[in-house]
């Protein structure tokens, strides 16, 4: 019971400082861009057409899911535990009679639901706006948005477990190597968390008028969707196996 009651109030304090935190204000700028080019392409009509579809999903592919949603992940994923250890103060979390694998569940348990209110949040929001054809496209696509940013979330928090300037990392992760690596032949790509969202998002709007980019080969939506599960349940198990042994000798 005594862990539940430290689980709970760690989340929700963890929650509330990476609410009121710079990380906010850093996921609004992309979030009020893609906000401003929804207004100005003027989807809302009563129906559209394959154009506008086509149009409105590489958007959604191209920019929200490979570029927003990862920004909105790393900012609070490496937020998490690399907030306390810049500040040096992971070290009274460490020191309390508290399992290390429970804190960082804690600081997931605060995270996940912040990342996912913010990206699916603005993501409804955005088909609102787009009328018709977001209406159709928020139904799509919704699956394989909520599966990339749990695998991102997961992902970063064994980031900043790991590495001493976590989100300079996933940065260079995210932006720069997935675009690089998810579009390179070969298996080679299947590093890339990215390159299994798009063959997720790809399947879902293809029938509807998606295009598919030349020499792009994605994977079926089964094996996609369980990748993605498989570097979610993996990279937070590692995360908590990483940070349980690890001797953060830079707190003091």
């Amino acid at each position: 019971m005594k862990l539940v009651r430290a689980w709970s109030t760690l989340a929700s304090l963890s929650f509330v400082r990476l609410f009121w935190s710079t990380s906010t204000l850093m996921v609004m700028l992309p979030l009020a861009g893609c906000l401003l080019f929804v207004l100005r392409r003027h989807y809302n009509h009563p129906e559209f057409t394959q154009r506008e579809f086509r149009e409105f999903s590489e958007f959604l592919i191209v920019v929200f899911a490979s570029f927003v949603v990862p920004v909105c992940a790393l900012a609070f994923g490496t937020a998490s535990i690399g907030g306390d250890r810049e500040d040096r103060t992971l070290v009274f979390l460490l020191v309390r009679p508290i399992p290390r694998w429970l804190i960082l569940l804690a600081k997931f348990s605060a995270t996940l639901p912040l990342v996912l209110g913010i990206v699916l949040g603005s993501y409804w929001l955005y088909c609102r706006l787009a009328g018709a054809v977001g209406q159709v496209a928020f139904d799509l696509y919704l699956p394989a948005i909520t599966y990339m940013t749990l695998a991102y979330v997961c992902l970063f928090h064994l980031f900043a477990v790991s590495f001493r300037h976590a989100t300079i990392i996933a940065l260079v992760y995210a932006l720069f190597m997935e675009t690089l690596i998810g579009n390179l032949p070969g298996i080679v790509k299947r590093v890339a968390v990215n390159y299994y969202g798009r063959s997720l998002l790809y399947a879902a709007g293809e029938a509807d008028g998606a295009r598919m980019p030349e020499g792009f080969q994605p994977l079926s939506f089964v094996v996609a969707t369980w990748a993605l599960a498989g570097i979610a349940i993996g990279g937070l198990i590692l995360a908590c196996v990483v940070f349980s042994r690890r001797e953060y000798r830079d707190l003091t």
